[in-house]
């Protein structure tokens, strides 16, 4: 019998990522002035992949995976 694969996704769902750096865009935009600035952008970006990764890790340790530094 052939084993079934089951995908979960893992980290914000493509709403909540768009969702995301929308409010993170605007926020960063105002600091910044309200300019589109490249500034804005990368720092938008990486606050929103940064709370991305940290949705992953957390959902792989419900599902009893611990993840460990490279150093540990």
């Amino acid at each position: 019998m052939a084993k079934t694969a089951i995908y979960t996704p893992l980290g914000l769902s493509e709403p909540e990522l768009r969702t995301e750096l929308e409010q993170e865009l605007a926020r960063a935009m105002r600091a910044e002035g309200d300019a589109p600035t490249l500034h804005a952008i990368a720092h938008s970006i990486a606050r929103v992949l940064s709370r991305d990764h940290l949705r992953m890790v957390e959902q792989l340790e419900e599902a009893g995976i611990r993840l460990t530094n490279a150093g540990e």
